[in-house]
């Protein structure tokens, strides 16, 4: 009966380390995840850029890791920063989804856009921002780094 006992203790404690593991791989991948964004992120120009530049890229966060059940882990890693300055009558917008998947931009209270660049004053019925896919190159650039993670801390929590 003792060496029962080892085992479902032994069991026990394994399951813990794996559990600790998870957790510390959610957060390497995502911190990883979040330097490879941070570095892709598009960096506006002053005078041509609604935020000021290198609003984008600092405004990269992770939220996370939470425990979604046993032996679950997620984190949320993306974007936080809007618009810094809608102009009156405008409404706040997901700059960071505008600048990962681009299209068009159009005015949702007055019949135009206006917007300044490099000092002169513009008005259209819309523009057309080409996206910077900088969220989904940094998933094509962690994608290969991910085995090593995972492997190093399962190593360790295993023995």
């Amino acid at each position: 009966m003792a060496d029962v006992a080892g085992t479902i203790a032994g069991l026990d404690a394994l399951d813990k380390r794996v559990q600790l593991a998870t957790e510390a791989i959610v957060a390497d991948v995502s911190h990883m995840f979040q330097a490879f964004s941070m570095r892709n992120a598009p960096v506006g120009v002053p005078g041509n850029s609604t935020n000021a530049p290198g609003d984008l890229a600092r405004s990269i966060d992770v939220d996370g890791p939470h425990a979604m059940g046993a032996g679950v882990y997620s984190a949320d890693v993306g974007p936080t920063v809007v618009t810094a300055n809608p102009g009156p009558g405008g409404r706040v917008y997901n700059y960071g989804r505008q600048r990962e998947f681009g299209g068009e931009i159009t005015p949702k209270v007055r019949t135009y856009l206006v917007f300044k660049r490099f000092g002169t004053v513009y008005r259209r019925r819309s523009v057309y921002q080409a996206g910077a896919h900088y969220l989904g190159r940094a998933r094509v650039d962690g994608a290969p780094f991910i085995e090593t993670i995972v492997s190093d801390h399962l190593r360790v929590a295993v023995g």
